[in-house]
């Protein structure tokens, strides 16, 4: 019996154990299998299905329409290409190229060209290019008819018009993302070099370790945007010396240090959800760029242990925005500075960032280049060595001792054969350096900001990441069924047909039956002439409500002459281009209350002649009764 009880003991005793065993490798599973890489394309495919409803837009039609690519060239406008070509989801790319070549000639033609301050406009408009497989050196034509080459106006060559940080630490974060995006050489003659761009980035860094765009502590959103340009500099030794700003202190570090120190301040700011708070607002895009930078230094956002607060991760903080129609909130504050935000309606910034942080972390699972390297994908050699030299770090003893110097050795030769433009992906070189440091091993790597730049132009890369079968060739022949589109156009064309014209015209010019359709090309260039003419028409017209008649409250009769002006140019405009005009409705209301002044004056006007001829009639009549008097009185007199 006792036998008996104690069998059963040992029975429940390996029971319990066997459980212990398992349970945490059945946790860990569905940790690993919480968001596979399948659970990833479905919420990415999710962002992009709400998009199209939100815009109209069929399932089975492109997102890049016509619709969506009037706002080509603009924030709202380049994000979700971005997004899109960086998982390679089919769509029309080529037709986002056609109209962003149009749109950044047409903008050079202006005195700021993009834009007075903001370099970003460069770097952002760069970055869209690249994603949709075109080339930002050689996009458009200048005033002199000349390709225009968007990252030397817009990076290194930027200081030559205004200063790359003119609007803050922004510019000189996107400047070197879009310089780094095809490892960019930089001219000698250059005005910024590469050095130049990460010491304007390092002296930026706050007491705290992080940065930020107004304030002395560190901001979430900043600093992991900071930390996404700083990324590929991770692995340099190269030290800088500069002045601190928030501080005023001199000091030297190398990239990586700054590096560190930010990461061990953004894991101290992590919230228990996972998520971060920006200008103390909850929100997801401060933590999609905190997403973005680890994986842009290969750290596993997902399970490094510095960031997962309570048992939440990075990606658990940026589910709680998501919508049950597949798109994100910003946060579930609402903030009154920030209208356009909903806490319970899907937003387009916030869901354009969390859709290139899932792409982010789908090309980090599936060891494929970072977000914002638009080179072509590694081929098998370069990658197998890579992963030689990071499983050879991997090895390496906690505390390295004397008899680990020929193996360091080693390794670091092996380390130093990797191209200096590829060394960023051994993510964990900083294992080796250490090592090499305890034992006194001499480090002669070259500089990676001098060595960085492989590119002086060539197109991005698209690499279909989840349908290998789509093909992105463009069309080589002008078809019967583009004919059709273009007698479709009407005879008044209006800006709405601009997209449309602009696609047909870009097609035509690279077809290799151009020839066979020179009249149908006058055609859709004559069309394209008018289209420009209505937009500088319209542009007009809001520059002069902005300088004419701006403040409403103002206007006076002496204004008519200008209101009318407007009016009369706003009623023969198209119903499609007067929707571009910008506070019609104030200028209608200025024209009726000048309209009623005005009547209101005729009135009185009237009103006082009326006054004074019935006045004068009765003096007349007084007049002409007093003589009637004093003739009848001089009657009298006589008699």
């Amino acid at each position: 019996m006792k036998t008996k009880k104690n069998i059963t003991k040992l029975i429940c005793l390996l029971f319990v154990l066997i459980n212990l065993l398992l349970v945490p490798s059945i946790i860990y599973v569905e940790a690993e299998e919480k968001y596979s890489e399948e659970q990833l394309i479905e919420k990415i495919e999710g962002i992009i299905d709400w998009k199209k409803e939100s815009a109209g837009i069929a399932s089975d039609d492109p997102l890049l329409n016509n619709q969506y690519l009037e706002h080509a060239g603009e924030t709202v406008g380049d994000w979700f290409p971005i997004g899109i070509g960086r998982v390679g989801y089919q769509d029309d790319y080529n037709a986002y190229l056609a109209v962003i070549n149009d749109v950044v000639s047409q903008r050079y033609m202006r005195e700021d060209k993009l834009d007075g301050t903001k370099s970003t406009e460069w770097h952002r408009i760069s970055l869209a290019i690249s994603a949709m497989g075109g080339d930002p050196t050689s996009i458009g034509k200048d005033e002199n008819g000349q390709p225009i080459n968007l990252i030397a106006d817009g990076t290194y060559n930027r200081g030559k018009t205004v200063s790359l940080g003119a609007q803050g630490i922004n510019g000189w974060i996107w400047g070197l993302i879009a310089l780094d995006s095809m490892r960019y050489k930089i001219p000698e003659d250059a005005f910024y070099s590469r050095d130049d761009i990460i010491k304007e980035i390092l002296q930026l860094q706050l007491a705290d370790g992080g940065f930020s765009f107004y304030h002395n502590k560190t901001d979430p959103d900043i600093t992991g945007m900071a930390l996404q340009a700083l990324a590929p500099y991770y692995n340099s030794e190269q030290t800088y010396t500069f002045q601190q700003k928030a501080t005023k202190k001199t000091v030297t570090k190398t990239v990586r240090q700054v590096v560190d120190e930010s990461i061990q301040t953004l894991s101290e700011l992590q919230l228990p959800e996972g998520d971060f708070a920006s200008w103390e607002t909850e929100n997801a895009e401060s933590t999609v760029q905190v997403l973005v930078a680890l994986t842009a230094l290969g750290k596993d956002p997902l399970n490094d242990e510095r960031f997962i607060k309570n048992g939440n991760n990075l990606l658990d903080g940026i589910m709680k925005y998501q919508n049950d129609d597949g798109g994100f909130i910003h946060s579930k504050v609402y903030n009154p500075d920030n209208p356009t935000s909903l806490p319970d309606e899907s937003n387009t910034m916030a869901s354009e960032q969390v859709l290139y942080s899932l792409v982010a972390l789908y090309r980090y699972k599936g060891d494929y280049r970072t977000l914002y390297d638009f080179r072509e994908e590694m081929n098998e050699e370069l990658k197998a060595q890579i992963a030689s030299v990071k499983k050879s770090i991997d090895l390496l003893p906690v505390k390295v001792g004397s008899n680990d110097t020929k193996k360091l050795e080693a390794i670091f030769t092996e380390y130093k054969q990797i191209p200096i433009s590829e060394r960023s992906y051994v993510f964990n070189y900083y294992k080796l350096s250490d090592a090499m440091k305890t034992l006194g091993i001499s480090n002669t790597s070259e500089s990676i900001s001098q060595g960085i730049g492989v590119t002086e132009s060539g197109n991005g890369t698209i690499t279909p990441l989840f349908d290998q079968n789509i093909d992105f060739a463009s069309t080589t022949l002008f078809t019967a069924e583009d004919i059709e589109k273009v007698n479709r156009l009407p005879k008044e064309i209006t800006t709405k047909h601009y997209v449309e014209v602009v696609k047909l015209i870009e097609k035509l010019e690279k077809a290799e039956n151009r020839s066979d359709h020179q009249s149908v090309l006058v055609k859709l260039q004559k069309k394209k002439a008018e289209i420009e003419q209505i937009k500088k028409e319209i542009e007009s017209l809001n520059n002069e409500i902005l300088d004419k008649l701006y403040p409403f409250a103002n206007l006076s009769i002496k204004d008519k002459k200008n209101v009318d002006e407007i009016v009369a140019r706003y009623e023969k405009l198209s119903k499609d281009d007067r929707k571009k005009i910008l506070s019609y409705e104030d200028v209608e209301k200025s024209k009726t209350q000048i309209d009623n002044l005005i009547r209101a004056r005729m009135i009185a006007i009237v009103i006082g002649v009326v006054v004074v001829i019935v006045i004068g009639s009765v003096i007349w009549r007084m007049r002409k009764r007093k003589q009637a008097k004093l003739r009848q009185q001089m009657m009298i007199d006589e008699d």
